[in-house]
């Protein structure tokens, strides 16, 4: 008896791309447009400028944050993505690719906790103290920034497999994979901000945010863009060889 094979789901692939897009659009508006983190608040500013913040911002803040810990999630979607496409250049066996898929899904954490904390904050504005408020604030940014290396295996992991791509056209272009280098070069540095409070190694700095964060944004939208095109380019290579295997059965009864 003949076993057919399991048919692949392009359509479950194609969904899982596109949440890369809902992301990165529903996180740049939410948390950095609504909830006034475009620029985020000085590492510096005192308790009492920290509290009226989310005084002034209470809803936005509440509104950001919430949606942000939803969308948040379509991170580890877009990782499961990623890391099919992966697999059909590592071999279904391959580690990088389950590592990319962990590193997706285990980036999700520390914007949940710290989005928690700061909607949380929002939420008890007028019950808490300056001090608690600033406390909170720098809590959340510790935990979403210095937690960076867990991204970082996730962004190695697909450099690393894109760039061994043999396609005469790579899925995923080499600039692409090697952006990503960049991207994990780029985090280094915001191990610095429980250090500094001022210049460019505080969290709202230039190194430690205009540069590191775009940097990110920059290959998760990249990223993003290529995987939806691969998933379409993988759907069209299986067809044809779906179609030349039904071409060489078909002839093989006729030969002999």
């Amino acid at each position: 008896m003949r076993v057919e094979p399991l048919k692949t789901d392009y359509t479950m692939w194609k969904l899982m791309a596109w949440t890369g897009p809902v992301f990165f659009i529903g996180f740049f508006f939410m948390w950095g447009l609504l909830a006034d983190n475009f620029p985020p608040m000085a590492a510096s500013a005192s308790p009492q400028e920290m509290w009226q913040h989310y005084k002034d911002l209470q809803f936005e803040i509440m509104l950001g944050m919430s949606v942000c810990m939803v969308l948040g999630s379509c991170y580890i979607t877009f990782g499961a993505a990623v890391s099919r496409v992966m697999r059909r250049i590592e071999g279904q066996e391959g580690m990088l690719s389950n590592l990319e898929l962990m590193g997706a899904t285990i980036t999700y954490c520390p914007i949940v906790v710290a989005c928690g904390i700061w909607l949380t904050t929002a939420i008890q504005i007028d019950t808490l103290s300056p001090d608690a408020v600033q406390f909170n604030y720098r809590l959340g940014w510790m935990i979403i920034d210095i937690a960076y290396m867990v991204t970082s295996w996730q962004i190695i992991a697909a450099a690393v497999i894109f760039l061994r791509d043999q396609r005469e056209k790579k899925l995923v272009p080499a600039w692409v994979s090697w952006w990503g280098f960049v991207t994990v070069a780029s985090f280094f540095p915001v191990s610095l901000i429980p250090f500094f409070e001022t210049g460019p190694f505080a969290f709202h700095g230039m190194f430690n945010f205009w540069i590191a964060f775009p940097t990110w944004y920059i290959w998760i939208v990249s990223m993003s863009i290529f995987i939806i095109k691969a998933v379409n380019r993988i759907e069209i290579e299986d067809g044809a060889a779906v179609a030349k295997d039904t071409r060489t059965g078909s002839a093989l009864p006729a030969s002999r």
